[in-house]
């Protein structure tokens, strides 16, 4: 009995001692971890600990991609606009980001499937193309740039077409 004591005084020593940060960062990977990842509750926990964790520590290395998971989850979360603004901020903040080139084309498809904004959504393209002209993501943004505000009927029609031609 002692023993099983003496283990459990050791493992609440460890775990009080850890810094806020190192309790925010495990609260992070259990909740990725978690067996419920789909579920809404799962993503809004993660949502808000990515969220928190860039507003507390900003110049950690984990910020562009907390920032980034963040904006992902505001989307799903259908916070399109504040989505939006954890991109833009990702793309300010840290410019020489890995994120950047994803976070530019999201903020692009976020105004366009999202907002029904076209007049952004083709901004933000012609931006994601002109910086990022050889990404793979790049035919992605010129074809959304020729159907912005087609239905999807429309859509299928022009494919069909030019399927026809070719």
């Amino acid at each position: 009995m002692r023993k099983i004591f003496s283990v459990f005084v050791f493992i609440s020593l460890v775990f009080a001692c850890q810094s806020p940060k190192e309790k925010l960062l495990n609260q992070i990977t259990e909740l990725e971890n978690s067996d419920s990842a789909f579920s809404i509750g799962q993503i809004t926990d993660l949502y808000w600990s990515y969220a928190s964790f860039v507003d507390k520590y900003p110049d950690d290395d984990h910020a562009p991609e907390f920032l980034f998971k963040a904006a992902q989850r505001s989307n799903i979360l259908n916070k399109a606009s504040e989505g939006i603004g954890f991109f833009e901020k990702l793309i300010t903040n840290y410019p020489n980001s890995k994120f950047c080139e994803q976070a530019l084309f999201s903020i692009a498809f976020s105004y366009e499937n999202n907002l029904n904004d076209f007049v952004n959504a083709r901004k933000f393209y012609d931006q994601f193309l002109q910086k990022y002209p050889n990404s793979e993501l790049a035919e992605d943004a010129k074809l959304s740039i020729e159907n912005l505000g087609k239905s999807d009927e429309e859509f299928l029609e022009s494919i069909n077409k030019d399927s026809v031609i070719n």
